[in-house]
This record gives C-alpha cells, structure tokens and sequence, in this order.
C-alpha cells in the first residue's frame, strides 16, 4: 500500500470571520421584505457575534488531511498579513509544506464573512485580495520534484480552476473537481471540461443539482465517479452505475457546520493517498473506506467552531471511525 504520496490542494487560503445569529436566515429575509412596502429594494440588519479563525478551502482541506496523517501540498496565493496575522507560524506548528505559498506583498490575504443562524443555515460575502494572483501560479513548477500523485481543483478563482484543471491533465496527475460555489460563476463550457477532465467530483446534494442544470446533463452522463455530500445525511457514492449510500458519523454536538465540506475533503483525499493515489480502477470499497474517512473528519470539525479548530489524536480518529463504520486498516494511518 502506497505510503506519504504527496497531494496537491488548489484552492484558496483566507481568513474566515464568522459571524452567528439567533435568527434564521429565513426570518431575516422574510422580515425584510415584509417592511419593505412598495420599496424594491431590501435593507436589514441584525445581531451577531463573530470570531476570525484560520479558513480557505486549500489550507482546511490541508489541515484535516495532517491530522490523519496525510501529506497535503496547499496551492494558492496570501497576501502581506499571512505573517503577522499568525497564519504562517500556525500552519507551520501544523507541520505543513507550505512551499506551494505565494506571497503577494500589495495584497491583504482574502477573507471570507459567513454568517450562521442557529440552525445552521449560512450566508457568505467573499473579498478576494491576494488570490486575485492565483491565476499566476503554474501547478508544474509548484509540484516538481514533490512526488505528486493525487491533487484537487477547489474553489478559487475562475480563470485559475481551469487552469489548474488543465495543467493537472497535462501532467497526468488524476484530479478531483470540487467547484463548490464557484458554479454559478462557470460558463457552462468551462465547468463541463473542469468536470469531464477530472477523476472524481465532489459536490453536495445542492451542488449537484446546479450542476446538472446548468449542463442540462445527468452527472452520470459526464464523470464516472461522484461522490455526493448530504451534511446529517452523510454521503452517497455513484460510480458508473452503482451507488452505495455512507451515513454520518455520531457526534456529541453541532457547533458550527462552517468547516465540515472541506474537513470531509480532507480526510477523503488522506485515505485515497494511502489506497489509490493514481485513482485508477477505483472500486467501491476503496471509495467507501476513503468516504468514510472524510466523515469522521467531517464529525469533529462540526463539534468545534471554525475550520481549523479540531483536533483529534491518531488513536481518537480509529476509534470513532471503528464505532462508526468497523475497523479501519492500520497502514491506512501509518
């Protein structure tokens, strides 16, 4: 079994600045438009506490795979503050390679603002900053001479998803495509090729939807594997014809939901490191057994607030995944 093979995360790195509110999101909506009388337009306001925590879809996707001792490879762009905002010095206490890291010294690294109500729904605004630049980086001089086996497309900007997309393929190096919530932003041409050139999409049960629409194609139609994230609902694994259904793990309390889809990602691209870095033939059970390791990352990261705030210890992780799911192959951790 393939041991340390290093994976290339394209994605973005940002600081997250979390809001929560008592209210749903619904409410607010809803009590906006009910005010706002013959007036087209919509103000509100509303009260929230907020916390600024370490975020971006490439360095999460990086921090869940460490804990399950993979070897994640972040590609992407920070901006002046990735220094003196204590990002560097706490990846680095993480012990991730950060030499797929640019550094743009007339940008502010990008920050995302997700407001969360109490139960769970979520809006978010987006400053791009330093990943502006994202477009710049070339995926063969960033993996060159790293042992890459494996990487993932997520969300970033347009121009650099397909990009990256591209330089994968010409590499050879197999890919999955995470476009997340940049879909609504693809023409319907760039998201095929982003979606048909991969080896596996992800997405979730909404995503997915988008997808299709947009396409006007069955995903089926387009990829052979997908793997489809539900939230409490667990996931669902469609390859070619066949479809197995993983339920989610057992936690001890919903906390905040912000960091599960990217904590998932995480523990996904960790196992299949370990079982089939090249991706090829991948069978059920091998998608399964990586599924369910996406799950039980996804469980912790629920528990805490954030997305780079859970922890847990090697032991920790096999025993929940062992309560969950059965016993996981030793080697798989190593």
């Amino acid at each position: 079994m393939p041991k340390k093979e290093k994976v290339a995360i394209s994605g973005s790195a940002a600081f997250d600045v979390i809001a929560f509110t008592e209210e749903t999101l619904d409410e607010i909506f809803r009590n906006a438009i009910e005010k706002r009388g013959g007036d087209t337009r919509i103000s509100f306001s509303f009260l929230v506490n907020k916390k600024v925590s370490f975020g971006g879809t490439a360095l999460n996707i990086a921090y869940s795979m460490k804990l399950t001792n993979g070897n994640p490879l972040p590609i992407s762009c920070v901006g002046k503050d990735f220094v003196s905002r204590d990002y560097k010095k706490h990846l680095e206490k993480c012990g991730i390679d950060l030499s797929g890291l640019v550094v743009c010294e007339d940008e502010d690294t990008a920050e995302a603002y997700i407001v969360t109500s109490k139960i769970g729904d979520q809006m978010s605004i987006f400053h791009t900053g330093a990943l502006q630049d994202t477009c710049n980086i070339k995926i063969k001089e960033m993996v060159k001479n790293k042992n890459v086996e494996l990487g993932i497309v997520s969300p970033n900007p347009i121009e650099t998803m397909c990009r990256h997309a591209k330089e994968f393929k010409e590499l050879g190096v197999p890919f999955i495509a995470d476009p997340g919530q940049m879909i609504y932003n693809f023409q319907p041409e760039n998201l095929y090729k982003l979606i048909s050139g991969a080896s596996i999409l992800i997405v979730n049960d909404y995503e997915a939807g988008l997808v299709e629409n947009k396409l006007q194609k069955r995903l089926n139609d387009i990829i052979d594997v997908t793997i489809i994230t539900r939230g409490e609902r667990g996931c669902s694994i469609h390859l070619k014809n066949e479809q197995i259904n993983i339920p989610a793990v057992k936690i001890s309390k919903l906390v905040d939901p912000t960091g599960a889809g990217d904590a998932f990602r995480g523990g996904l691209l960790s196992g299949l490191s370990k079982i089939n870095p090249r991706l090829e033939d991948l069978s059920l059970d091998e998608l399964k057994i990586a599924c369910q390791m996406g799950a039980v990352c996804g469980g912790y990261a629920v528990e805490h607030e954030g997305t780079q705030n859970h922890k847990f210890t090697i032991e920790e992780f096999k025993a929940r995944y062992q309560k969950n799911y059965g016993k996981l192959d030793e080697q798989i951790l190593e």
